[in-house]
Protein backbone atom coordinates (compact mmCIF):
# COMPACT_ATOMS: atom_id res chain seq x y z
CA UNK A 1 0.00 0.00 0.00
CA UNK A 2 1.39 3.75 -0.61
CA UNK A 3 1.30 6.32 1.19
CA UNK A 4 -0.69 9.22 0.72
CA UNK A 5 0.32 12.31 1.99
CA UNK A 6 -2.91 14.51 3.12
CA UNK A 7 -1.67 17.74 5.04
CA UNK A 8 1.57 19.56 5.63
CA UNK A 9 1.88 21.94 8.36
CA UNK A 10 4.17 23.66 11.19
CA UNK A 11 3.65 24.01 14.92
CA UNK A 12 6.10 25.76 16.39
CA UNK A 13 9.68 23.89 15.13
CA UNK A 14 7.79 21.28 14.91
CA UNK A 15 7.16 19.31 11.26
CA UNK A 16 3.45 17.91 11.19
CA UNK A 17 2.65 15.25 8.39
CA UNK A 18 -0.30 13.90 8.10
CA UNK A 19 -1.02 10.74 5.73
CA UNK A 20 -2.86 7.74 5.58
CA UNK A 21 -0.96 4.08 5.14
CA UNK A 22 -0.93 0.34 6.10
CA UNK A 23 0.62 0.04 9.52
CA UNK A 24 4.23 -1.13 8.77
CA UNK A 25 4.83 1.88 6.22
CA UNK A 26 6.38 4.83 7.93
CA UNK A 27 7.48 8.24 6.60
CA UNK A 28 11.36 8.92 6.88
CA UNK A 29 13.34 11.87 5.68
CA UNK A 30 16.57 11.21 3.85
CA UNK A 31 19.53 13.31 3.03
CA UNK A 32 21.79 12.09 -0.01
CA UNK A 33 24.92 13.36 0.67
CA UNK A 34 25.35 12.34 4.36
CA UNK A 35 23.67 9.20 3.54
CA UNK A 36 21.85 9.80 6.99
CA UNK A 37 18.14 9.07 7.47
CA UNK A 38 16.01 10.67 10.12
CA UNK A 39 12.95 8.86 11.56
CA UNK A 40 9.61 10.64 12.81
CA UNK A 41 7.67 10.25 15.93
CA UNK A 42 4.55 8.52 14.49
CA UNK A 43 0.52 9.23 16.14
CA UNK A 44 -1.99 7.54 15.53
CA UNK A 45 -5.33 9.43 15.15
CA UNK A 46 -8.77 9.12 13.32
CA UNK A 47 -7.82 6.54 11.16
CA UNK A 48 -4.80 8.50 9.80
CA UNK A 49 -0.71 8.83 10.69
CA UNK A 50 0.69 11.93 11.64
CA UNK A 51 4.53 12.08 11.48
CA UNK A 52 6.25 14.95 13.75
CA UNK A 53 9.66 15.85 13.65
CA UNK A 54 10.74 18.69 15.86
CA UNK A 55 13.72 20.31 13.79
CA UNK A 56 15.64 22.08 16.60
CA UNK A 57 16.83 18.33 17.77
CA UNK A 58 17.03 17.23 13.96
CA UNK A 59 20.16 16.59 14.72
CA UNK A 60 20.61 15.71 17.89
CA UNK A 61 21.46 18.37 20.18
CA UNK A 62 21.48 20.21 16.85
CA UNK A 63 19.20 21.57 14.55
CA UNK A 64 18.97 19.26 11.09
CA UNK A 65 21.79 19.66 9.13
CA UNK A 66 21.80 21.81 5.98
CA UNK A 67 20.57 20.64 3.00
CA UNK A 68 17.79 18.31 0.90
CA UNK A 69 16.14 16.02 2.78
CA UNK A 70 13.62 13.32 1.02
CA UNK A 71 10.50 12.57 2.66
CA UNK A 72 10.25 8.93 1.70
CA UNK A 73 10.48 5.26 2.85
CA UNK A 74 13.48 3.38 4.10
CA UNK A 75 14.07 0.17 1.70
CA UNK A 76 13.90 -3.04 3.93
CA UNK A 77 17.66 -4.52 4.27
CA UNK A 78 16.09 -8.17 3.00
CA UNK A 79 15.39 -6.43 0.18
CA UNK A 80 18.90 -5.44 -0.59
CA UNK A 81 20.45 -8.64 -1.02
CA UNK A 82 20.19 -8.87 -5.04
CA UNK A 83 18.66 -7.06 -7.46
CA UNK A 84 16.12 -9.68 -8.26
CA UNK A 85 14.95 -10.05 -4.98
CA UNK A 86 14.48 -6.43 -5.09
CA UNK A 87 13.15 -5.44 -8.50
CA UNK A 88 10.39 -8.40 -7.63
CA UNK A 89 9.59 -6.29 -4.55
CA UNK A 90 9.90 -2.30 -6.09
CA UNK A 91 9.99 -3.13 -10.10
CA UNK A 92 9.98 0.85 -10.95
CA UNK A 93 13.50 0.73 -8.70
CA UNK A 94 14.82 -0.41 -12.23
CA UNK A 95 14.71 3.09 -13.84
CA UNK A 96 17.00 4.65 -10.54
CA UNK A 97 19.18 1.30 -11.14
CA UNK A 98 19.42 2.11 -15.14
CA UNK A 99 20.44 5.78 -14.74
CA UNK A 100 23.35 4.44 -11.80
CA UNK A 101 24.79 2.34 -14.12
CA UNK A 102 25.50 4.72 -16.63
CA UNK A 103 26.83 6.99 -14.24
CA UNK A 104 29.44 4.45 -13.05
CA UNK A 105 30.14 3.64 -17.12
CA UNK A 106 33.04 5.77 -19.31
CA UNK A 107 30.85 7.61 -21.42
CA UNK A 108 31.48 5.72 -24.46
CA UNK A 109 30.04 2.80 -22.90
CA UNK A 110 26.78 3.97 -21.91
CA UNK A 111 24.47 3.48 -24.76
CA UNK A 112 25.76 -0.83 -24.71
CA UNK A 113 22.40 -1.91 -23.92
CA UNK A 114 24.04 -5.37 -23.24
CA UNK A 115 26.50 -4.07 -21.15
CA UNK A 116 23.74 -2.10 -18.82
CA UNK A 117 22.18 -5.31 -18.48
CA UNK A 118 24.94 -6.85 -17.39
CA UNK A 119 25.90 -4.34 -14.97
CA UNK A 120 22.24 -3.84 -13.53
CA UNK A 121 22.04 -7.31 -12.51
CA UNK A 122 25.14 -7.77 -10.72
CA UNK A 123 25.36 -4.09 -9.11
CA UNK A 124 21.71 -2.88 -9.17
CA UNK A 125 21.13 -3.54 -5.61
CA UNK A 126 24.60 -2.30 -4.69
CA UNK A 127 24.11 0.65 -5.89
CA UNK A 128 20.46 1.43 -4.06
CA UNK A 129 21.62 -0.10 -0.88
CA UNK A 130 24.16 2.94 -0.78
CA UNK A 131 21.11 5.11 -0.69
CA UNK A 132 18.15 2.94 0.41
CA UNK A 133 15.35 5.07 0.00
CA UNK A 134 12.04 5.01 -1.74
CA UNK A 135 10.39 8.04 -3.04
CA UNK A 136 7.81 6.52 -5.32
CA UNK A 137 5.35 5.33 -2.62
CA UNK A 138 4.93 8.20 -0.91
CA UNK A 139 2.01 9.83 -3.05
CA UNK A 140 0.29 13.66 -2.34
CA UNK A 141 -3.12 14.63 -2.34
CA UNK A 142 -3.70 17.50 -4.94
CA UNK A 143 -4.52 20.03 -2.58
CA UNK A 144 -1.13 19.84 -0.50
CA UNK A 145 1.01 20.26 -4.05
CA UNK A 146 -1.48 23.01 -4.77
CA UNK A 147 -0.36 25.03 -1.83
CA UNK A 148 3.49 23.40 -0.96
CA UNK A 149 4.40 27.79 -0.78
CA UNK A 150 2.05 28.03 2.18
CA UNK A 151 4.14 25.11 3.96
CA UNK A 152 7.24 26.93 3.83
CA UNK A 153 8.49 28.15 7.44
CA UNK A 154 11.27 30.66 8.34
CA UNK A 155 13.34 31.04 11.84
CA UNK A 156 14.65 34.33 12.10
CA UNK A 157 17.69 34.74 15.09
CA UNK A 158 20.13 36.97 16.19
CA UNK A 159 18.58 40.10 16.10
CA UNK A 160 17.06 38.87 12.92
CA UNK A 161 20.21 39.15 11.24
CA UNK A 162 20.08 35.48 10.52
CA UNK A 163 17.79 32.89 9.13
CA UNK A 164 17.19 28.87 9.09
CA UNK A 165 14.26 28.37 6.57
CA UNK A 166 12.48 25.03 5.51
CA UNK A 167 11.49 24.81 1.91
CA UNK A 168 9.38 22.22 0.66
CA UNK A 169 10.68 21.99 -3.27
CA UNK A 170 8.88 19.57 -5.61
CA UNK A 171 11.15 17.42 -7.48
CA UNK A 172 10.27 13.84 -9.91
CA UNK A 173 12.50 10.67 -10.28
CA UNK A 174 13.91 8.94 -12.50
CA UNK A 175 10.01 7.09 -13.46
CA UNK A 176 8.37 10.75 -13.61
CA UNK A 177 6.45 10.58 -10.75
CA UNK A 178 6.75 13.98 -7.84
CA UNK A 179 8.35 13.93 -4.81
CA UNK A 180 9.10 16.67 -2.48
CA UNK A 181 12.18 17.50 -0.50
CA UNK A 182 12.54 19.75 2.33
CA UNK A 183 15.28 22.23 1.87
CA UNK A 184 16.91 23.32 5.34
CA UNK A 185 19.30 26.83 4.57
CA UNK A 186 20.93 29.03 6.62
CA UNK A 187 20.69 32.92 5.28
CA UNK A 188 22.38 35.94 6.57
CA UNK A 189 20.93 39.37 6.10
CA UNK A 190 22.64 41.11 2.78
CA UNK A 191 22.20 45.12 3.97
CA UNK A 192 23.27 45.69 0.26
CA UNK A 193 20.66 43.29 -1.81
CA UNK A 194 21.58 44.98 -5.13
CA UNK A 195 24.94 43.31 -4.61
CA UNK A 196 25.91 39.82 -4.44
CA UNK A 197 28.46 39.61 -1.28
CA UNK A 198 31.12 37.56 -1.76
CA UNK A 199 29.56 36.31 -5.20
CA UNK A 200 32.00 35.90 -8.38
CA UNK A 201 28.80 36.75 -10.28
CA UNK A 202 29.32 40.18 -8.90
CA UNK A 203 32.94 40.37 -9.82
CA UNK A 204 32.29 39.53 -13.09
CA UNK A 205 29.31 42.06 -13.29
CA UNK A 206 31.54 44.62 -11.79
CA UNK A 207 34.41 44.19 -14.63
CA UNK A 208 31.52 45.06 -17.18
CA UNK A 209 30.16 47.54 -15.71
CA UNK A 210 33.24 49.06 -15.48
CA UNK A 211 34.62 48.55 -18.97
CA UNK A 212 31.04 49.54 -20.49
CA UNK A 213 31.14 52.39 -18.51
CA UNK A 214 34.90 53.59 -20.44
CA UNK A 215 33.15 52.49 -23.26
CA UNK A 216 30.54 54.58 -23.37
CA UNK A 217 32.52 57.86 -22.01
CA UNK A 218 35.46 57.37 -24.58
CA UNK A 219 33.15 55.70 -27.71
CA UNK A 220 30.24 58.59 -28.63
CA UNK A 221 26.95 56.46 -29.20
CA UNK A 222 26.09 56.58 -33.02
CA UNK A 223 22.21 57.73 -32.80
CA UNK A 224 21.49 56.87 -36.16
CA UNK A 225 22.86 53.25 -35.52
CA UNK A 226 20.64 50.36 -34.92
CA UNK A 227 21.75 47.11 -33.74
CA UNK A 228 20.25 43.38 -34.08
CA UNK A 229 21.99 41.76 -31.42
CA UNK A 230 21.54 37.70 -30.38
CA UNK A 231 23.76 35.98 -27.81
CA UNK A 232 22.13 32.31 -27.86
CA UNK A 233 22.32 31.56 -31.48
CA UNK A 234 24.62 32.51 -34.73
CA UNK A 235 21.64 33.71 -36.69
CA UNK A 236 18.65 35.78 -36.03
CA UNK A 237 15.28 34.81 -35.52
CA UNK A 238 12.40 34.92 -37.70
CA UNK A 239 11.33 38.02 -35.88
CA UNK A 240 14.38 39.63 -36.05
CA UNK A 241 14.90 38.85 -39.53
CA UNK A 242 11.23 40.33 -40.37
CA UNK A 243 11.86 43.40 -38.84
CA UNK A 244 15.76 43.89 -40.29
CA UNK A 245 13.88 42.61 -43.56
CA UNK A 246 11.42 45.52 -43.35
CA UNK A 247 13.85 47.88 -42.47
CA UNK A 248 15.48 47.71 -46.01
CA UNK A 249 12.23 47.31 -47.52
CA UNK A 250 11.20 51.23 -46.34
CA UNK A 251 14.89 52.42 -47.35
CA UNK A 252 16.05 53.03 -44.18
CA UNK A 253 19.35 51.96 -44.85
CA UNK A 254 19.89 55.13 -46.48
CA UNK A 255 19.73 56.92 -43.27
CA UNK A 256 20.39 54.64 -40.89
CA UNK A 257 23.52 52.63 -40.13
CA UNK A 258 21.92 48.78 -39.48
CA UNK A 259 24.20 46.02 -37.82
CA UNK A 260 23.70 42.82 -36.85
CA UNK A 261 25.83 40.56 -34.53
CA UNK A 262 24.55 37.27 -33.48
CA UNK A 263 26.49 34.51 -31.24
CA UNK A 264 25.86 31.90 -29.17
CA UNK A 265 27.51 32.39 -24.94
CA UNK A 266 25.47 29.33 -24.11
CA UNK A 267 27.93 26.67 -25.82
CA UNK A 268 31.67 26.00 -26.08
CA UNK A 269 34.54 28.49 -23.77
CA UNK A 270 33.69 31.65 -23.34
CA UNK A 271 36.18 34.11 -23.90
CA UNK A 272 36.68 37.69 -22.86
CA UNK A 273 37.17 39.72 -25.82
CA UNK A 274 33.75 38.41 -27.56
CA UNK A 275 32.07 39.70 -24.61
CA UNK A 276 33.95 43.24 -25.00
CA UNK A 277 33.23 42.98 -28.36
CA UNK A 278 29.30 42.66 -27.10
CA UNK A 279 29.53 45.77 -25.14
CA UNK A 280 31.48 47.91 -27.80
CA UNK A 281 28.14 47.19 -30.17
CA UNK A 282 25.66 47.58 -27.06
CA UNK A 283 27.54 51.34 -26.33
CA UNK A 284 27.74 52.76 -30.11
CA UNK A 285 23.91 52.25 -30.85
CA UNK A 286 21.19 53.99 -30.18
CA UNK A 287 18.32 51.44 -30.79
CA UNK A 288 19.03 47.78 -30.06
CA UNK A 289 16.32 45.04 -31.08
CA UNK A 290 17.13 41.96 -29.25
CA UNK A 291 14.77 38.21 -28.81
CA UNK A 292 15.04 36.36 -26.23
CA UNK A 293 17.30 36.28 -23.33
CA UNK A 294 20.19 37.98 -23.37
CA UNK A 295 22.51 37.75 -20.47
CA UNK A 296 24.82 40.42 -21.10
CA UNK A 297 21.94 42.75 -19.96
CA UNK A 298 21.75 40.93 -16.96
CA UNK A 299 25.36 43.14 -15.98
CA UNK A 300 25.07 46.25 -17.52
CA UNK A 301 21.78 49.25 -18.05
CA UNK A 302 22.20 49.65 -21.51
CA UNK A 303 21.54 53.67 -20.51
CA UNK A 304 18.86 56.41 -20.86
CA UNK A 305 20.71 57.33 -24.40
CA UNK A 306 20.04 54.12 -25.85
CA UNK A 307 16.54 52.30 -26.69
CA UNK A 308 16.26 48.97 -26.06
CA UNK A 309 13.69 46.85 -27.09
CA UNK A 310 12.67 43.03 -26.69
CA UNK A 311 10.86 41.84 -29.54
CA UNK A 312 10.29 38.31 -27.75
CA UNK A 313 9.96 35.27 -30.13
CA UNK A 314 6.90 33.98 -28.29
CA UNK A 315 3.07 35.12 -28.91
CA UNK A 316 1.61 33.52 -25.52
CA UNK A 317 2.01 30.03 -24.24
CA UNK A 318 1.13 28.81 -20.66
CA UNK A 319 4.97 28.15 -19.34
CA UNK A 320 6.09 30.64 -16.58
CA UNK A 321 8.98 32.25 -17.69
CA UNK A 322 10.55 35.24 -16.18
CA UNK A 323 9.71 36.83 -13.14
CA UNK A 324 6.11 35.25 -13.61
CA UNK A 325 8.33 32.26 -11.87
CA UNK A 326 10.34 34.21 -9.41
CA UNK A 327 11.15 32.36 -6.55
CA UNK A 328 11.24 28.92 -8.58
CA UNK A 329 14.72 27.44 -9.86
CA UNK A 330 16.61 29.85 -12.23
CA UNK A 331 14.17 32.78 -11.80
CA UNK A 332 15.56 35.85 -12.40
CA UNK A 333 17.67 38.47 -9.85
CA UNK A 334 15.30 40.87 -8.28
CA UNK A 335 17.63 43.65 -9.30
CA UNK A 336 20.41 42.41 -11.94
CA UNK A 337 18.19 40.89 -14.64
CA UNK A 338 18.23 41.61 -18.44
CA UNK A 339 14.72 41.85 -18.58
CA UNK A 340 14.37 45.09 -16.00
CA UNK A 341 16.34 46.76 -18.47
CA UNK A 342 14.02 47.19 -21.44
CA UNK A 343 12.93 50.32 -22.78
CA UNK A 344 10.03 48.53 -25.03
CA UNK A 345 8.41 45.10 -25.38
CA UNK A 346 6.31 44.15 -28.27
CA UNK A 347 3.60 42.19 -27.52
CA UNK A 348 0.46 40.18 -30.20
CA UNK A 349 -2.08 42.24 -28.72
CA UNK A 350 -3.21 44.74 -25.76
CA UNK A 351 -4.38 41.83 -23.78
CA UNK A 352 -0.55 40.53 -23.46
CA UNK A 353 0.32 43.74 -21.51
CA UNK A 354 -0.68 42.57 -18.29
CA UNK A 355 0.99 38.73 -18.77
CA UNK A 356 4.54 40.27 -20.03
CA UNK A 357 4.14 43.08 -17.86
CA UNK A 358 4.48 40.25 -14.73
CA UNK A 359 7.22 38.20 -17.47
CA UNK A 360 9.34 41.37 -17.50
CA UNK A 361 9.20 42.80 -14.64
CA UNK A 362 8.09 46.09 -16.38
CA UNK A 363 5.50 48.35 -16.46
CA UNK A 364 2.41 47.46 -18.76
CA UNK A 365 2.90 50.71 -20.38
CA UNK A 366 6.36 49.57 -21.83
CA UNK A 367 4.63 46.70 -23.65
CA UNK A 368 3.70 47.76 -27.19
CA UNK A 369 1.20 45.65 -29.03
CA UNK A 370 2.41 45.88 -32.33
CA UNK A 371 1.89 42.17 -33.27
CA UNK A 372 4.64 39.50 -34.13
CA UNK A 373 7.17 41.11 -36.91
CA UNK A 374 7.51 37.23 -38.18
CA UNK A 375 3.43 36.60 -38.32
CA UNK A 376 3.77 40.13 -41.11
CA UNK A 377 3.02 38.13 -44.01
CA UNK A 378 1.84 34.28 -42.91
CA UNK A 379 -1.93 34.69 -43.96
CA UNK A 380 -1.03 36.04 -47.45
CA UNK A 381 -1.75 33.27 -49.85
CA UNK A 382 1.25 33.13 -52.11
CA UNK A 383 2.76 32.45 -48.97
CA UNK A 384 1.19 29.79 -47.96
CA UNK A 385 1.06 27.86 -51.56
CA UNK A 386 5.58 28.51 -51.70
CA UNK A 387 5.79 27.51 -48.54
CA UNK A 388 3.32 24.14 -49.30
CA UNK A 389 4.53 23.83 -52.12
CA UNK A 390 8.35 23.51 -51.34
CA UNK A 391 7.66 21.16 -48.13
CA UNK A 392 5.68 18.54 -50.15
CA UNK A 393 8.66 18.62 -53.10
CA UNK A 394 11.12 18.30 -50.24
CA UNK A 395 8.87 15.96 -48.36
CA UNK A 396 6.57 13.58 -50.75
CA UNK A 397 4.60 12.31 -48.52
CA UNK A 398 3.07 14.88 -47.28
CA UNK A 399 0.65 15.70 -49.63
CA UNK A 400 -0.54 11.82 -49.29
CA UNK A 401 -1.97 11.54 -46.23
CA UNK A 402 -3.10 13.33 -42.57
CA UNK A 403 0.32 15.32 -41.25
CA UNK A 404 0.49 15.80 -37.17
CA UNK A 405 3.28 17.92 -36.59
CA UNK A 406 4.06 17.49 -32.11
CA UNK A 407 5.90 20.68 -31.34
CA UNK A 408 6.91 20.56 -27.73
CA UNK A 409 8.61 23.08 -25.70
CA UNK A 410 11.19 21.86 -22.96
CA UNK A 411 11.55 20.89 -19.58
CA UNK A 412 14.65 21.88 -17.96
CA UNK A 413 15.36 25.44 -16.38
CA UNK A 414 17.11 26.46 -19.41
CA UNK A 415 19.18 25.93 -22.74
CA UNK A 416 22.15 23.83 -20.62
CA UNK A 417 19.34 21.41 -19.08
CA UNK A 418 17.24 21.47 -22.02
CA UNK A 419 15.38 17.40 -22.60
CA UNK A 420 12.15 15.99 -23.08
CA UNK A 421 10.68 12.80 -21.63
CA UNK A 422 10.47 10.38 -24.64
CA UNK A 423 9.41 7.81 -22.25
CA UNK A 424 5.91 9.30 -22.02
CA UNK A 425 5.51 8.37 -26.32
CA UNK A 426 4.99 4.74 -27.10
CA UNK A 427 6.48 4.73 -30.59
CA UNK A 428 5.15 1.48 -31.42
CA UNK A 429 1.13 2.43 -30.74
CA UNK A 430 2.28 5.84 -32.58
CA UNK A 431 3.15 4.03 -35.30
CA UNK A 432 0.23 1.79 -35.53
CA UNK A 433 -2.17 4.54 -35.29
CA UNK A 434 -0.49 6.58 -38.25
CA UNK A 435 -0.85 3.36 -40.43
CA UNK A 436 -4.80 2.64 -39.53
CA UNK A 437 -5.29 6.14 -40.29
CA UNK A 438 -2.79 7.27 -43.00
CA UNK A 439 -1.05 9.58 -41.22
CA UNK A 440 2.34 11.13 -40.74
CA UNK A 441 3.71 11.89 -37.31
CA UNK A 442 6.35 14.63 -37.37
CA UNK A 443 9.00 15.45 -34.60
CA UNK A 444 9.56 19.59 -34.24
CA UNK A 445 11.39 19.28 -31.11
CA UNK A 446 12.50 22.84 -29.38
CA UNK A 447 15.94 23.59 -30.73
CA UNK A 448 17.35 24.06 -26.96
CA UNK A 449 16.82 19.98 -26.69
CA UNK A 450 20.07 18.47 -27.92
CA UNK A 451 18.29 15.17 -27.60
CA UNK A 452 16.09 14.14 -30.49
CA UNK A 453 13.71 11.39 -31.08
CA UNK A 454 14.90 7.52 -31.29
CA UNK A 455 12.64 6.47 -33.85
CA UNK A 456 13.54 2.83 -34.77
CA UNK A 457 13.98 2.35 -38.21
CA UNK A 458 11.01 0.19 -39.10
CA UNK A 459 9.07 3.10 -38.47
CA UNK A 460 10.93 5.66 -40.50
CA UNK A 461 7.78 5.63 -43.38
CA UNK A 462 5.37 7.07 -41.00
CA UNK A 463 7.05 8.86 -38.06
CA UNK A 464 9.80 11.78 -38.64
CA UNK A 465 12.23 13.98 -37.15
CA UNK A 466 12.33 17.27 -38.68
CA UNK A 467 13.34 19.23 -35.90
CA UNK A 468 15.76 20.94 -38.33
CA UNK A 469 12.85 22.61 -40.08
CA UNK A 470 11.32 25.72 -39.79
CA UNK A 471 8.22 25.30 -37.83
CA UNK A 472 6.31 28.06 -39.91
CA UNK A 473 6.72 26.23 -43.04
CA UNK A 474 5.39 22.80 -41.19
CA UNK A 475 2.71 24.58 -40.28
CA UNK A 476 1.25 24.51 -44.12
CA UNK A 477 1.05 21.27 -44.65
CA UNK A 478 0.28 19.92 -41.05
CA UNK A 479 -3.24 18.78 -40.40
CA UNK A 480 -2.91 19.33 -36.89
CA UNK A 481 -0.79 20.75 -34.53
CA UNK A 482 0.14 18.80 -31.03
CA UNK A 483 1.82 21.06 -28.34
CA UNK A 484 2.01 20.92 -24.63
CA UNK A 485 3.19 24.42 -22.64
CA UNK A 486 4.35 25.83 -25.84
CA UNK A 487 3.63 29.34 -27.32
CA UNK A 488 3.57 27.53 -30.99
CA UNK A 489 0.10 27.13 -31.23
CA UNK A 490 -0.13 30.90 -31.15
CA UNK A 491 1.01 31.13 -34.37
CA UNK A 492 -1.12 27.99 -35.97
CA UNK A 493 -4.26 29.43 -34.62
CA UNK A 494 -4.30 32.24 -36.96
CA UNK A 495 -4.65 29.00 -39.63
CA UNK A 496 -7.82 28.01 -38.26
CA UNK A 497 -6.61 24.26 -37.77
CA UNK A 498 -6.80 22.15 -35.19
CA UNK A 499 -4.73 22.08 -31.88
CA UNK A 500 -4.30 19.31 -29.22
CA UNK A 501 -2.14 19.47 -26.26
CA UNK A 502 -0.38 16.41 -25.33
CA UNK A 503 0.57 17.11 -20.86
CA UNK A 504 1.04 13.75 -19.31
CA UNK A 505 3.16 15.31 -17.26
CA UNK A 506 1.14 18.51 -15.91
CA UNK A 507 1.42 18.45 -12.20
CA UNK A 508 5.17 17.63 -12.08
CA UNK A 509 5.52 20.49 -14.93
CA UNK A 510 3.12 22.73 -12.99
CA UNK A 511 4.72 22.58 -9.96
CA UNK A 512 8.81 22.96 -11.00
CA UNK A 513 8.80 24.61 -14.18
CA UNK A 514 5.85 26.53 -13.04
CA UNK A 515 2.69 27.59 -14.93
CA UNK A 516 1.62 31.31 -16.10
CA UNK A 517 -1.97 30.50 -17.47
CA UNK A 518 -4.18 27.24 -16.73
CA UNK A 519 -4.04 24.87 -19.79
CA UNK A 520 -7.39 22.92 -18.71
CA UNK A 521 -9.05 26.70 -18.74
CA UNK A 522 -7.05 28.55 -21.26
CA UNK A 523 -6.38 25.33 -24.02
CA UNK A 524 -8.21 26.35 -27.37
CA UNK A 525 -7.93 22.74 -28.30
CA UNK A 526 -8.68 19.39 -26.48
CA UNK A 527 -6.19 18.57 -23.59
CA UNK A 528 -4.60 15.33 -23.39
CA UNK A 529 -3.10 14.16 -19.69
CA UNK A 530 -2.43 10.12 -21.06
CA UNK A 531 -0.90 8.86 -23.92
CA UNK A 532 -3.88 6.47 -23.91
CA UNK A 533 -6.64 9.84 -24.40
CA UNK A 534 -3.73 11.20 -27.14
CA UNK A 535 -4.10 8.51 -29.28
CA UNK A 536 -7.93 8.15 -29.09
CA UNK A 537 -8.14 11.78 -29.97
CA UNK A 538 -5.51 11.63 -32.85
CA UNK A 539 -7.29 7.99 -34.13
CA UNK A 540 -10.85 8.89 -34.29
CA UNK A 541 -10.17 12.55 -34.61
CA UNK A 542 -11.92 13.77 -31.35
CA UNK A 543 -10.72 17.45 -32.11
CA UNK A 544 -12.50 20.03 -29.45
CA UNK A 545 -13.72 23.68 -31.49
CA UNK A 546 -13.07 26.10 -29.08
CA UNK A 547 -12.96 29.54 -28.96
CA UNK A 548 -9.46 31.16 -28.28
CA UNK A 549 -9.31 33.68 -25.65
CA UNK A 550 -8.64 36.93 -27.08
CA UNK A 551 -5.09 36.80 -25.73
CA UNK A 552 -4.24 34.07 -28.55
CA UNK A 553 -5.04 35.98 -31.44
CA UNK A 554 -2.12 38.27 -32.65
CA UNK A 555 -2.73 41.48 -34.66
CA UNK A 556 -1.95 40.14 -37.73
CA UNK A 557 -5.66 38.79 -37.90
CA UNK A 558 -6.62 42.08 -38.70
CA UNK A 559 -5.04 42.27 -41.68
CA UNK A 560 -4.22 45.61 -41.70
CA UNK A 561 -0.58 47.35 -41.25
CA UNK A 562 2.26 45.47 -40.36
CA UNK A 563 3.33 44.49 -37.09
CA UNK A 564 6.80 45.73 -38.08
CA UNK A 565 5.30 49.11 -39.41
CA UNK A 566 4.09 49.42 -36.09
CA UNK A 567 7.19 48.28 -34.32
CA UNK A 568 9.20 50.95 -36.76
CA UNK A 569 6.92 53.98 -36.47
CA UNK A 570 6.47 53.75 -32.78
CA UNK A 571 9.85 53.34 -31.72
CA UNK A 572 12.73 54.45 -34.23
CA UNK A 573 10.14 57.37 -35.38
CA UNK A 574 8.10 57.72 -32.23
CA UNK A 575 4.22 58.49 -34.07
CA UNK A 576 1.40 57.10 -32.36
CA UNK A 577 0.24 54.35 -33.71
CA UNK A 578 -3.60 52.97 -33.32
CA UNK A 579 -3.36 50.48 -31.00
CA UNK A 580 -0.01 50.20 -30.17
CA UNK A 581 0.29 52.17 -26.66
CA UNK A 582 -1.65 51.08 -23.49
CA UNK A 583 -4.76 53.24 -23.76
CA UNK A 584 -7.75 53.88 -20.63
CA UNK A 585 -9.80 51.82 -22.77
CA UNK A 586 -7.15 49.19 -22.32
CA UNK A 587 -7.43 49.04 -18.47
CA UNK A 588 -11.64 48.22 -18.89
CA UNK A 589 -10.84 45.77 -21.60
CA UNK A 590 -8.63 43.80 -19.46
CA UNK A 591 -10.72 44.20 -16.62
Amino acid sequence: MAIVVHGIRWKSSYLEISYSASEEDRLWLYRVKSRRFIPFEIEQCDGRYLARLNVVLGGGREVMHSGEWIICERIDESLLADTATLLEAKPYLRARMERDVRRHLPKALRKDDLLIEERLERFGAKYVAKHPYDAHNVHYDPAVLSHLDNCDRVFRYGKNHYAYTGVFVPKTGTDGTVYLVLDMLFYQHNPTPRRRQNSKRQRQKDIFVKAYSMMTKLVPRKRDRILFFKQNGEGPTENMEALHRRMIERGMDSRFDIRCRYRNVFSGKQRILPWMMDLLAIARAHYIFIDDYTPVFNFIKPGRECVLTQIWHAGVGFKSVGYARFGLKGSPDPYNSAHRQYTYALVGNGHLRRIYSEVFGIEEDALLATGMPRLDHFLDENVEKRYRDEMIERYPWAGRGRVIVFAPTFRGTGQRTAYYPYDEIDMERLYRMCEETDSYFVFEMHHFIRKRPDIPEEYGDRIFDLSDESLTKLFFISDVLVTDYSSCFYDYLLLRKPVVFFVPDKTAYSLIRGVQRSVDELAPGVVCDTFDEFIDVLAHRRYESVTPHPSSIDRAAERGMLASDRAIDAIIYGRDVPGVRRSADDDRTDA
